[in-house]
């Protein structure tokens, strides 16, 4: 059903994903975000949809230390907020990735507990290395080429350090 949403302007994007679309519009565009927006809240009308502005946010993504930038007005109803969960990934305005990685840390430390309880009750070896693959190791690894490129040293160290402690 989305198929015929697209942007006004060739240099804004859409990227859509079952039920969830995401805008991207550049700093230096022919039709600003207020404008893309308009065109797709009167898609969504003329397509008997609701945009839920509760769920709406937008984030400006922003080098951590710039020389000139602005934040910019947001638009009338939505929240412009500081990081955004896409796909399951935390993003921050600032491209830093330090929510994410604590936040995946957590959860993997969540699921070495259920590991160790699996171990107790006699699950072999090879078979707790599949589990741990499965549960943790794939959460450290999704989408890792959109946001490992962007990591600081610390943050690298820190996922070395909770590899290295796994048992």
């Amino acid at each position: 059903m989305a198929s015929d949403l697209c942007c006004i302007s060739d240099i804004n994007l859409l990227f859509k994903y079952a039920d969830d679309t995401n805008l991207l519009v550049p700093e230096n565009t022919d039709v600003d975000l207020a404008v893309e927006f308009g065109n797709i809240q009167r898609w969504a009308d003329s397509n008997g949809m609701v945009i839920n502005l509760h769920e709406t946010k937008e984030i400006v993504l922003h080098r951590p230390h710039p020389r000139r930038w602005f934040l910019p007005k947001p638009i009338d109803g939505i929240e412009q907020v500081q990081s955004s969960k896409l796909l399951g990934v935390i993003f921050q305005s600032t491209f830093s990735f330090v929510d994410y990685v604590d936040y995946i840390l957590k959860i993997c430390s969540q699921h070495i507990f259920l590991l160790k309880q699996l171990r107790d009750q006699g699950l072999p070896l090879r078979n707790l290395h599949i589990v741990f693959q499965a549960i943790a190791l794939s959460r450290l690894l999704y989408a890792l080429p959109a946001w490992g490129p962007l990591l600081i040293v610390e943050l690298v160290h820190k996922i070395d350090g909770f590899l290295g402690s796994t048992p």
